[in-house]
């Protein structure tokens, strides 16, 4: 998987890129990411890429002819056809989740715009139609953020990334609900012992455990997600093409 990023602020993403599994992947080749400083596209000695906001009002709005440049530097397709989705992190998007996450990380090329200050001109969206995401409703200084955890929880579902494909089986979401609790050694921390069963070595009571666990944990810390519908197929070669 190829992805593109245009960003005000392209220095965010350098932590981002060379820690973890992420940093990994990327040495692996099994995904690539591409960095567009979006002042590279603004066409005056300043590179100014915003403006105050017609009609009035406080802050600033990044303006559609960098941003359209940029997008068209990548995908000169419109509207995000050519096999390269457009998607723009924003509060008036559809959820992020573990299943739009599934249908992400089936796609060769994704190209992400990030929005800064007050937002997107609007023209941007009815011109180029991207897919709005929403990663929850509060408010971030910029789409940067949005971005990464999109790209995180994507990338997480491509073949190699995780190097154990058991490891994110019981990841929350990954079934509809959460995960069940985990633990490690020592056995015995501060007086609080790991459960017998996971010490037993007995692999079917061991499942059981879990299972029932999990749901345990659903009911208690996000009973909004009980008979919601399986998000992503344990099986992550599932549907990929």
């Amino acid at each position: 998987m190829r992805i593109h990023i245009v960003t005000a602020f392209p220095g965010m993403f350098d932590g981002f890129m060379r820690e973890s599994m992420l940093a990994r992947a990327l040495t692996q080749g099994i995904l690539s990411i591409v960095i567009h400083d979006l002042r590279d596209f603004a066409d005056d000695p300043h590179r100014t890429i915003d403006d105050t906001p017609f009609g009035g009002g406080g802050g600033m709005i990044l303006k559609p002819e960098p941003v359209g440049r940029a997008i068209e530097s990548i995908c000169p397709v419109r509207n995000g056809s050519g096999g390269m989705p457009l998607i723009i992190p924003t509060p008036r998007g559809e959820l992020f989740n573990q299943s739009v996450a599934g249908e992400l990380a089936r796609q060769t090329h994704l190209v992400f715009v990030c929005g800064h200050y007050t937002g997107i001109d609007e023209r941007i969206y009815d011109y180029f139609q991207p897919r709005r995401l929403c990663v929850g409703d509060y408010v971030l200084s910029g789409g940067e953020l949005p971005a990464m955890a999109i790209v995180d929880a994507t990338s997480r579902l491509l073949p190699g990334f995780l190097g154990n494909e058991d490891s994110g089986k019981g990841d929350s979401f990954v079934r509809s609900g959460l995960g069940a609790p985990q633990y490690t050694r020592p056995q015995n921390w501060r007086g609080l012992e790991v459960p017998d069963v996971l010490i037993s070595g007995h692999h079917a009571k061991v499942a059981e455990w879990r299972d029932q666990s999990a749901r345990e944990t659903t009911q208690r810390f996000r009973p909004d997600l009980i008979g919601s519908p399986i998000t992503l197929s344990q099986d992550r070669s599932a549907g990929r093409g």
